[in-house]
This record gives C-alpha cells, sequence and structure tokens, in this order.
C-alpha cells in the first residue's frame, strides 16, 4: 500500500513539472504579440486546476447520469404441472410429515393411487438495467432483458418503484422500449450523445446493476468500433470497451466524457461467466431509431434487397481481380427479390450503395436497413471485372418474407450412394438421388457434394461441412463454370498449380456462400 501511494505520489509531482514546464515555455516563445510572462506561482496554480478538475470529473459525470440509470426487475411466470398426494392436505407430500412415506416409501409413487395433477404456478425473477430516456418514463433497455417477462418494475436510484409495460421490442438489435406505467412528468431523462464521434481510446463510463448491485460506475475507454458478434443474420454495430460490464449490466448506459449516454451495454465475451476486459454495446444512434420506430408505429421499418453477402478473403480478392478496392461478395440473390429485379447476380461484388462506399458486410447490412421501402438506389457493382451501376427499388424487411427464403424442398429417399473421389483436397462425388435424399439437396441443384474434409485442411475448405455442393468454380482470370459433375470438374481445373486461388460458390440448404483458397 504504501508503495503505490509513493508512486502515485511520484506521478503526480511529475505531471505537475511536465504541466509547468511547457507553460513555462509557451510563455516564453517569441510572438509578434507579446504576453506578459507567466510566474513559476501562476503556472502552479494553474496546474494544480487542471489536476484538481481532472479527480472529479468522472464523480461528475457518474452524478449527472447515475439517476437515469434504473433497474429492470422482470418476474417470468411458468404453469407446471405437479402431482399431488391425495392424503397431502392431512399429512404433507413429502419428508417426515407423511407417515406413510416415512415408514412405507410413497404408495402413490409408481404402483400406488394414481396422483392428483395440479398446475401451479412457477416464479422466476431476473434483474437487468435501462435508461430513462424521457421525463415521461420510457426507458431504453435490451431486448434479452424483459424477453418472457410476466410483470414488469422498475427500480430508480433513489429507490422508488414503478410498475412498467413493454412498449415494443426488436429482436434483431436487441432493443426494447418500456415505460413507466403512471404518469409521471420529472423523471431524470439521460443527456443522449453521439456515438458517431466516438474514438478507440476515448474514455467511457458503464453504469448499471451488475449481479444486483445498483448503481455501479465502471472506468474504462472505447477499445473499438464497428464489432460484430456471433450471428451475422442480426443488425450489430457494436462499440466495444473495457469498462467492467458483468450480468445485471445488460440495458445499462454506456457514457462519454460529456455526460452523454453513447450506447447501451448489451454483452460481454467471457470464458468465465464474468468479466474479461470485452464488452459490447449497441450505439445510441442504433438504439435510438429501434425506439423512435417502436413509439411511432409500433414496429421497426427496416429496407430489405433480397441478397446474401459476405467479405471476400485474400484469394477471393485475387480470384475476382478486386485489387485494392474495397467491396462485399453477393454469395446467394434471392427470387422475386428487389437485387433479383434490379439485375444483381451471385458473384457480384458491390462496391457501393447510394454513392457510399461498401466496407463489409456488416456495415452493407446496417445501411440497407436504414433506407427507406421504396427508395431508389444506385448501386455499383464488379462483374467479370467491370463496374457497372444498377438502380434497385428497395423493399421492406418482412419476417414472413425472410421465413419463406429457407424453405427448400426434399427429395424422397432411396437406397444407393455415391463413390467419392479426391479433388482440390476434398472427398467429392457426383451428386446421385441417394445423395439428394441423404443432405435434402434440391431436385434442381446442380453439382459435386462433398463427402469429407480432412481434418489436416487449414484455409478456408475447412469451413465446408458434408452435404454441402459445389456449383461453380472460378480459376485465376477465367469466369465463373458451371460443374455439374467431377468430370466438369476436372476439365475445370486442369491448368491449376500450387499457389493459384480457386473460388469456390458452395450451397447450402437455402443459402450459398463462397469458399476461396490458394491450392
Amino acid at each position: 500500500m504504501n508503495r503505490t501511494r509513493i508512486l502515485y505520489a511520484a506521478s503526480k509531482s511529475l505531471f505537475l513539472v511536465s504541466l509547468l514546464s511547457s507553460t513555462l515555455m509557451c510563455s516564453s516563445s517569441p510572438s509578434k504579440a507579446a504576453s506578459p510572462p507567466v510566474t513559476v506561482s501562476q503556472a502552479a496554480s494553474q496546474a494544480s486546476a487542471v489536476n484538481g478538475s481532472f479527480k472529479t470529473l468522472f464523480a461528475d459525470i457518474a452524478s449527472k447520469v447515475t439517476p437515469s440509470v434504473v433497474s429492470v426487475i422482470l418476474t417470468k411466470i411458468d404453469t407446471v404441472t405437479s402431482y399431488q398426494n391425495p392424503f397431502s392436505d392431512f399429512f404433507g407430500d413429502s419428508g417426515t410429515d407423511n407417515p406413510f412415506q416415512f415408514f412405507f416409501g410413497n404408495p402413490f409413487s409408481h404402483n400406488g393411487r394414481s396422483p392428483k395433477p395440479e398446475k401451479r404456478e412457477y416464479r422466476e425473477q431476473g434483474l437487468g438495467s435501462g435508461v430513462i430516456v424521457s421525463p415521461d418514463g420510457y426507458i431504453l433497455t435490451n431486448y434479452h432483458v424483459v424477453a418472457g417477462a410476466g410483470q414488469l418494475q422498475v427500480k430508480l436510484a433513489d429507490e422508488r418503484t414503478f410498475e412498467a409495460k413493454i412498449v415494443g421490442v426488436d429482436s434483431l438489435s436487441d432493443v426494447a422500449v418500456i415505460k413507466i406505467k403512471e404518469k409521471i412528468d420529472n423523471l431524470p431523462a439521460a443527456p443522449l450523445g453521439d456515438d458517431a464521434a466516438l474514438r478507440p481510446g476515448d474514455w467511457a463510463l458503464a453504469i448499471g446493476n451488475p449481479f444486483s448491485f445498483t448503481s455501479t460506475v465502471t472506468l474504462g475507454i472505447v477499445s473499438a468500433l464497428h464489432r460484430q458478434v456471433g450471428n451475422q443474420n442480426l443488425y450489430q454495430n457494436f462499440i466495444q470497451t473495457d469498462a467492467a460490464i458483468n450480468p445485471g449490466n445488460s440495458g445499462g448506459a454506456l457514457v462519454n466524457v460529456d455526460g452523454q449516454v453513447v450506447g447501451i451495454n448489451t454483452m460481454i465475451y467471457t470464458r468465465t461467466g464474468g468479466f474479461m476486459g470485452i464488452g459490447f454495446a449497441i450505439p445510441i444512434s442504433m438504439a435510438k431509431s429501434v425506439m423512435d420506430d417502436i413509439i411511432k408505429t409500433g414496429k421497426v421499418t427496416r429496407g430489405w434487397i433480397g441478397v446474401s453477402i459476405q467479405d471476400p478473403n485474400k484469394a477471393m480478392r485475387e480470384a475476382l481481380n478486386l485489387g485494392s478496392r474495397k467491396g462485399v461478395l453477393v454469395g446467394d440473390v434471392y427470387k422475386g427479390q428487389p437485387a433479383e429485379k434490379a439485375g444483381i447476380k451471385r458473384g457480384d461484388v458491390i462496391l457501393s450503395v447510394g454513392g457510399k462506399p461498401t466496407e463489409n458486410s456488416n456495415e452493407l447490412r446496417n445501411f440497407v436497413a436504414e433506407l427507406q421501402p421504396g427508395a431508389k438506389v444506385p448501386f455499383v457493382v464488379l462483374r467479370n471485372g467491370k463496374e457497372m451501376t444498377l438502380e434497385l427499388t428497395v423493399a421492406e424487411r418482412s419476417e414472413k418474407t425472410v421465413a419463406g427464403l429457407s424453405e427448400k424442398s426434399k427429395a424422397a429417399p432411396t437406397e444407393s450412394n455415391g463413390a467419392s473421389e479426391k479433388r482440390l483436397g476434398l472427398s467429392l462425388a457426383d451428386l446421385t438421388q441417394a445423395l439428394r435424399a441423404k443432405y435434402h439437396i434440391d431436385a434442381q441443384e446442380k453439382g459435386v457434394v462433398v463427402l469429407e474434409t480432412p481434418p489436416t485442411l487449414t484455409d478456408s475448405r475447412a469451413t465446408l461441412r458434408e452435404g454441402d455442393v459445389i456449383e461453380q468454380v472460378k480459376v485465376k482470370d477465367r469466369d465463373f463454370a458451371n460443374v455439374e459433375s467431377l468430370k466438369q470438374l476436372d476439365e475445370v481445373t486442369r491448368h491449376v498449380k500450387k499457389g493459384d486461388s480457386v473460388l469456390l460458390l458452395v450451397v447450402r440448404g437455402a443459402m450459398s456462400l463462397y469458399v476461396g483458397f490458394e491450392l
């Protein structure tokens, strides 16, 4: 402890001396308009003021925002069926209170009389966090905090507790909006900031209720921006922070040094269940956009174009002749959807949308979601080495439409199997009726099927699965070629040598993806 204090005092002294020296140097530098010299006592006074304000900076931020962060208390109510001993009203259900069970066991459990079914309510209580965003009681939190709630309460930092209701949720962004039922117009609403101004290295505070310890404040920095974690079908653009976030922090505030909420704390990366230095928050701009839609229309409206997309790796970029250009590869184009109507094809690389360059698939997915349905937007794509502009009319994302796209017909089973042969380091076979049945491959699908991926592979071929269908192959500077048999595959790849880039179009169930590697 003494050593720590000495180091702290020494570092503080060095800070003051450094600040004093820089102040004196600035005051003595030549200038056209001479200014009065700064004395040592004045410089020391200025340094002391700066140091004093820094000492109270985070406490001032916490006192400003903490009243706006609430505990979200939910009760999940499940009905379970139990089987009651018909004599339990007299002797109890178990233990020594039941003389029959104590001496003879339970005569009603197996071979005795049938037990009497009884429905009982099972209640489970959880705790999360939320941020008051309006004086009349609207609160931002996470979808996963309130999912399945039977009863909902919010507890303020000043211990006041109110009943609340769910206004609306959006599982795709993990945002929920709840509201205090009681009519109140003077709640402490948090000031909302601009997450677009954040930079890695900026100070950040996380405020919430980890492990039920209410109004907990932790300090860290913004570690990274634009993170995507896990499920690629969700809309994500996370702020990564090392401010400690733990279970119960979900739905709480991530705050900048101006005392403004810039994110809604959502999840952590952990191998232990506790904090490991990596936490994620939903940018406040995304959360607010979802909230505004929910409050105004009761649902979230998102743009939709009907493609599956992926980021090209190094081998893919070489095979597609992308050079230094950034773009997103179209893995599939859904039939009857806006992209198909506009002329976008599988294998196209989307370079820009509406004049905005496409950096990666996650950014493109989020950007398209923000487009208004009905808007006409130019898409610049690269196809066979040539750029072209296609105008696309954005549709509205519908869960019914998205669910329908995943449906595929299944062939009837037969008995025979296909013979496996080695190609491109993989065990492949011609598609037979038996293999179509075994792997539920659509009757319209043509290609060669993957039977085995050797465990020794360390490139992107290792992501291939048994039952994947290789439909097209692109090698070197040639265009994509259809491969409907192993014989055709041999023709396409007969000039390929070690070190060449190979790009495969693979069909997996209802989706398509590209796999690129160096042979």
